[in-house]
């Protein structure tokens, strides 16, 4: 939520006008240095797209937030770190899986990609594409 006088989210270039939508993230469930398959999955259903973002890499005891762009058959996300900017972080890395929601959408084939960004620590910090895939709203 933002208040009068306070800044908007920390978005890369492109992402200036993407909306906040609705996503849940797992506790730390893995070891981004060992073999991991981080990926997106899409199902969809009467009017809504669920995306699931599984063994996403961040930070740990990182909380991260979801963004869309896009409009008609094709939406793209993405997802970053809430603080883009901590003083503080801590020692290690991570394993998350993260959930999007999206309601209220028209019947059709949906085209989805989904984005990572780390925070603005890492340097250069554009966005990074992990996957795409299509969904179907009923």
């Amino acid at each position: 939520m933002l208040f009068a006088g306070c800044a908007g989210p920390d978005l890369p270039w492109g992402w200036e006008d993407a909306q906040p939508v609705e996503s849940t993230q797992t506790e730390c469930v893995g070891n981004p240095y060992e073999a991991h398959d981080e990926h997106i999955e899409v199902a969809g259903g009467a009017s809504w797209i669920d995306v699931d973002y599984l063994e996403a890499h961040f930070r740990c005891d990182q909380e991260v937030e979801a963004f869309r762009r896009g409009n008609g058959a094709s939406i793209e996300f993405l997802v970053q770190p809430v603080d883009m900017n901590p003083s503080v972080v801590t020692a290690c890395d991570c394993l998350y899986n993260v959930t999007i929601t999206v309601p209220g959408l028209a019947t059709g084939d949906y085209a989805v990609s989904l984005f990572r960004r780390w925070d603005n620590l890492n340097d250069p910090n554009d966005p990074l594409l992990i996957g795409s895939a299509s969904g179907v709203v009923e």
